[in-house]
């Protein structure tokens, strides 16, 4: 190797050492191929539990970013030429060296023939641009029973394909103008994390942003597989605890808190948890409301109108999301309210987003509690909000083990 190509090849391998030390949370895979006249000699570089673990001819040994490319320059000295690919997710990095010179290129992952099949199912609509798309997301999905073991798509499952994708693309705005070095996102009830496992895909693989997600339920049982999903998958980026969000303490920093159909005064949990966190974001989707049907009272003029249980409870609906809206708005959050879905798929189907400004709302505030007292209610969110400066509360860092 030339003077000049082993200067040029040093300094290509510092970026990629520095892509092994900063997204070692994304790092997938490294294979290194030497060849030597006709005979090809492979080495295989795996994620370790510390570091690295670097197999080469029939041995494995223990190995550091550094250690990785002074391997590769080592090599590529010895052989008529050597290729190292370097995948993380999202990204494939080839580096060669050979008798023409080194040369570095960068691509997306290649969808294989049977996920770009998939893709083309005539179910799906053609008109819609996917941001998670079935050609380039394949292991996920299945993952999560989108598509089979065999990647075909589940005709039973493309509405809720769709309506991930949706959800998505509803929410998308939010991080596509974030600025934040690293994106943290807290999935409060995450249930079997579904959407915790698409958004760690869309914010990794879709943005490139480097993002850690949190998931959190009460529930032990949900907490184990989302774990195994995430071990399966190769998402290091991603933590899963056991806790009960009544005592919750969220992690400095928050950038996002979302939950999809949290139960009850669950959702207030999850509110609440980023009203503490000061989490740039909101998205939530309410799932059942209980707690208010059976305290709130009409003004007497009114009351009528909730005389049948049915109009009474889905006027109790209406109320408890429309307050938890005005609460947000009280709390320094510029809220929007939407359709997630077609009513007809699911009548929970309003997404609350939210923006913090930073700025509580007095008007707002004043407001909030006019209502609070006209209809004689009071939240969990309420007890939450009241309770945030007296409670003691478990740390993020107490539950990592």
């Amino acid at each position: 190797m030339q003077k000049g190509d082993l200067a040029k090849l040093q300094l290509l391998l510092t970026g990629i050492s520095a892509r092994m030390t900063k997204n070692r949370d994304y790092f997938m895979e490294a294979s290194f191929r030497f060849l030597s006249g006709k005979k090809t000699f492979p080495a295989k570089l795996t994620r370790a539990e510390q570091g690295y673990m670097l197999t080469f001819e029939g041995a494995s040994r223990a190995i550091d970013a550094a250690g990785v490319c002074a391997f590769f320059t080592e090599q590529a000295g010895r052989f008529d030429e050597a290729v190292m690919t370097y995948t993380e997710r999202g990204s494939v990095v080839t580096l060669s060296v050979t008798p023409k010179g080194v040369a570095m290129k960068q691509a997306e992952r290649e969808a294989t023939a049977e996920e770009q099949t998939a893709a083309a199912n005539p179910l799906l609509d053609a008109g819609r641009q996917y941001l998670i798309r079935v050609d380039q997301a394949a292991p996920l999905l299945k993952e999560i029973g989108i598509l089979t073991q065999e990647g075909k798509l589940r005709n039973d499952m493309i509405r809720k394909y769709n309506q991930i994708d949706h959800y998505v693309e509803l929410v998308a705005p939010m991080f596509e103008g974030d600025e934040s070095d690293e994106i943290v996102l807290l999935d409060c009830a995450c249930g079997k994390s579904y959407l915790s496992f698409v958004m760690n895909y869309y914010l990794r693989d879709v943005l490139h942003r480097r993002c850690r997600v949190i998931g959190v339920d009460i529930n032990e049982h949900v907490i184990e597989e989302s774990r195994a999903m995430a071990k399966r998958l190769g998402y290091h980026n991603m933590v899963f605890q056991c806790a009960d969000l009544r005592v919750y303490q969220p992690p400095k920093r928050v950038t996002a808190v979302i939950s999809l159909h949290a139960c009850d005064i669950a959702t207030d949990l999850a509110l609440a948890a980023a009203i503490r966190a000061k989490a740039k974001y909101i998205a939530c989707v309410p799932c059942c409301h209980k707690e208010l049907l059976e305290q709130y009272r009409l003004p007497e003029a009114l009351a009528p109108l909730a005389k049948s249980g049915v109009f009474k409870a889905r006027l109790n609906d209406v109320m408890t999301d429309s307050m938890r809206a005005l609460k947000l708005e009280a709390e320094g959050y510029k809220v929007s309210v939407v359709e997630y879905i077609s009513p007809l798929d699911t009548p929970k189907n309003l997404l609350i987003r939210a923006t913090r400004t930073g700025r509580d709302d007095p008007r707002a505030r004043a407001a909030y509690e006019g209502v609070r007292r006209a209809l004689g209610t009071t939240s969990e969110l309420d007890r939450q909000c009241d309770a945030m400066n007296n409670e003691f509360f478990i740390s993020d860092d107490d539950l990592i083990e």
